[in-house]
């Protein structure tokens, strides 16, 4: 890996968000971990990242009106969005995916299967920006 990889994680749980920060820093990440979605949305203009996780249920803005502001922003659009969140109905990720996120994964998540899919969006061969336009 040359550079390390930036994430963005943002929960309002506190616990959750310390567990989440402490897996992605054990693999080699670099992680800014804020607990509110205007938190998140400021960080992301403020610095560059290379990966979202998102909780939807924040105070202020919610993961999904921060992921429509991260697709609004040149500088974020093709930057994969997780959605790591305790919401699971068939609604919810449909309203996630609409907002324009990558994967949503509803907790609890295996640390490995949660590692193995920020690596795949990583390191995949096929950057993201591309797959949209095509």
């Amino acid at each position: 890996m040359s550079a390390r990889k930036r994430i963005l994680a943002a929960d309002d749980d506190a616990t959750a968000l310390n567990a989440l920060r402490q897996t992605l820093v054990q693999r080699g990440y670099e992680v800014v971990a804020v607990p509110s979605g205007d938190e998140a949305i400021m960080q992301a203009a403020e610095a560059d990242f290379d990966l979202f996780i998102l909780d939807i249920n924040m105070p202020g803005l919610s993961g999904i009106e921060v992921c429509q502001k991260l697709r609004e922003s040149a500088k974020t659009r093709d930057k994969p969005v997780i959605f790591l969140t305790a919401r699971g109905t068939v609604s919810d990720m449909v309203k996630g995916k609409q907002a324009g996120s990558d994967l949503y994964l509803v907790k609890p998540v295996l640390a490995n299967r949660l590692l193995s899919m920020v690596g795949m969006f990583l390191s995949s061969e096929v950057p993201l920006a591309k797959k949209r336009r095509e």
